[in-house]
C-alpha cells in the first residue's frame, strides 16, 4: 500500500511542477496581477515538490 501511495505522491508532484511551469511561461499572458500569479507558481512549486518528497519517503520507508 505504501509503493502505490509514494508512486501516486510522486506522479502528482511531477505533473504540478510541469503545470506550474507552463502556468511560468505563460504567466505575461494572464489577466491577473503579477504579484497574486508568482504566489500561485511559487505555492504549486512547493505543494509538488512536498509530493514528491512525500512519495519518496512514503515508498522508502
Amino acid at each position: 500500500m505504501n509503493y502505490i501511495i509514494g508512486i501516486g505522491a510522486i506522479a502528482l508532484g511531477i505533473w504540478q511542477l510541469i503545470v506550474s511551469k507552463q502556468y511560468f511561461d505563460n504567466m505575461k499572458k494572464q489577466s491577473t496581477p503579477m504579484i497574486f500569479s508568482l504566489i500561485a507558481v511559487i505555492f504549486s512549486m512547493l505543494f509538488g515538490a512536498f509530493a514528491i518528497v512525500f512519495g519518496v519517503l512514503r515508498i522508502f520507508h
